[in-house]
Formats: structure tokens, sequence, C-alpha cells
């Protein structure tokens, strides 16, 4: 099941994203929920959470290298991760950490546990485009688990960035459920977005030239 990018490929895209944006996204959250105190003492109680997050969250990137990893850096991505959704459930950054730990429990087989990241990711309606990226994950791991029904609902179609993986996932699902026609147009209109967009997605015309035969 192909997506836009590969997993490599967004762990190295959330590590850039946390080194261009970490300490805007920080200080931009100490002033969004500034007037509560008084300034001068809020801002201190701020920094000095959001240094704590920063750290939680650097750390679950540094042991978040692409490819496989290490019993010691999945316990220590988990630990991180749970920090940070305990003190920090609303942020991007917190749900950027489940879909990390969710990659893992794939990795190790627990597709309950990934599930469960993922639909907490979901549950918290935040980020657009981060919420797109769960929901088609959690399609699929839903899909693996013979939830195809629920996974289905999961993708609604969006004018967004994300719709051609939508479409290729649903197809993906349909051809697991054994609907061949189904699967054939989810293809077709996901083919049809990626030769518009200039994008190369060369396993999507295999899977739809292997259905039209």
């Amino acid at each position: 099941m192909a997506e836009m990018k590969t997993e490599e490929e967004q762990v190295e895209a959330l590590k850039s994203w946390w080194k261009d944006n970490g300490k805007s996204l920080i200080l931009t959250i100490a002033v969004a929920l500034g007037g509560v105190l008084s300034w001068n003492a809020y801002q201190d109680h701020q920094v000095g959470e959001a240094e704590a997050a920063s750290v939680y969250f650097q750390e679950l990137m540094n042991n978040a290298p692409a490819g496989q990893l290490s019993d010691t850096q999945i316990t220590q991505i988990r630990y991180n991760s749970d920090l940070l959704r305990a003190e920090f459930g609303s942020a991007t950054y917190a749900q950027f950490a489940a879909l990390m730990v969710a990659r893992v429990e794939v990795q190790l087989g627990d597709l309950s546990a990934a599930a469960s990241q993922l639909q907490w990711v979901v549950d918290q309606q935040g980020d657009a485009e981060v919420n797109a990226l769960a929901s088609i994950r959690l399609a699929k791991v839903l899909s693996e688990q013979g939830q195809h029904s629920e996974a289905l609902a999961l993708l609604v179609d969006g004018d967004d960035a994300w719709q051609l993986a939508r479409l290729e996932t649903r197809g993906d699902i349909f051809l697991v459920k054994g609907d061949v026609d189904a699967a054939r147009e989810a293809y077709t209109a996901a083919s049809v977005i990626a030769v518009s967009s200039g994008v190369s997605k060369p396993l999507l015309g295999l899977k739809l030239d292997n259905i039209s035969q």
C-alpha cells in the first residue's frame, strides 16, 4: 500500500519540520495562551513547559531513524510520546509523536496498539494535514484487521494533497474485499490525480493494470 511519501521520507520530513518550526510553534503556543496569569509569571511558566516538551520531542526524533528500530529506541519513543500526550496532548507535535509510535507498533505487528495511537490522533481533530494522514493510516490498519467497512468510512473525499493516497487506499481495501469494480474505479480516479499533478506512481499503475486485464 503506497503513500505519497515512504515511511522513511515521512520520518525525515518530521525531523525537518521540527527543526524549522518547533521553536516558533512553542512560542506561538505561549503567546496564544497569554493573559490568563500576569504576563511575566505566565511567560516563565509556559517557556519552562515548552522547553520540556521540546526536549521530549527532540529525544523522540533522535530515536526514530529510518529503518528498523532497536528495543532501546522503541522504549524511548514510547516513553517520550506518552509524556507529550499527557502534558501537551492538544499540540501538533504530540500528534506527530503518536504517528511515530503507531509506525513502531505496525513494525512490531501490534495492529491494535497502532490503531489506538492513530485513533487518538484522529480524535484530536487538530491540524488538517496530520488528521488526514492519521485517517489514511488508520484505515490501512483497520483493513488489515478485517474491519473493511470501518476503514472505508475514514476515507472521506477531500480537496487536499492526500486525496490521491485516500483513493489508492480505498482501492486497496475494495480489492481485499473482492469488489474489483469499486477498486478499479478508485484506482482510476487516483491515477487521474497522479497524472494531473505530475506525481509518479508506478505501483498504482501496476495495480490498475492487474485488474484491468
